[in-house]
């Protein structure tokens, strides 16, 4: 099973918003903290105990940090370096928790001896190629009103 998830650009508050999917269909949207973000990049996913959220959470290993997992949240201020997962969007913000839905997820493909990985990537080309396009625009306005 593979896990994709594909990061926006940050914002001025700090927000990176993006999409989680699940074998190439979507499963919810993400927001991390962009001063605590792991790289882009493979990892392996665990699903076990979260002695601070009191329930079964997904682990991502990312070398050398700990306690990096998915878990509910609202804004960048309710995570430092974990991703937050939702089932909606609304500006900066998400909500409706679904990592106890990732938890079951993960949980099930690893009882079936199912391999699980997590992908993670910048997408950031298309929203240079839209900001070279609306900049072209402007020139070509600007030369034309000019």
């Amino acid at each position: 099973m593979l896990i994709k998830l594909i990061r926006e650009p940050a914002v001025e508050s700090g927000a990176i918003l993006g999409r989680v999917f699940v074998d190439g269909s979507f499963f919810a949207h993400s927001l991390e903290n962009n001063l605590y973000k792991f790289p882009a990049g493979s990892y392996d996913l665990t699903g076990k105990y979260s002695p601070t959220f009191k329930k079964n959470k997904v682990y991502i290993d990312v070398p050398n940090r700990s306690n990096i997992m998915f878990h509910g949240g609202n804004s960048v201020d309710s995570t430092k370096g974990c991703v937050i997962i939702a089932a909606n969007r609304d500006g900066e913000r998400v909500s409706g928790d679904k990592s106890d839905e990732l938890f079951n997820i993960v949980d099930c493909a690893g009882r079936n001896g199912e391999a699980v990985g997590l992908v993670v990537r910048n997408d950031y080309k298309k929203y240079i190629v839209f900001a070279c396009v609306l900049g072209a625009l402007g020139a070509l306005f600007y030369l034309t009103k000019g």
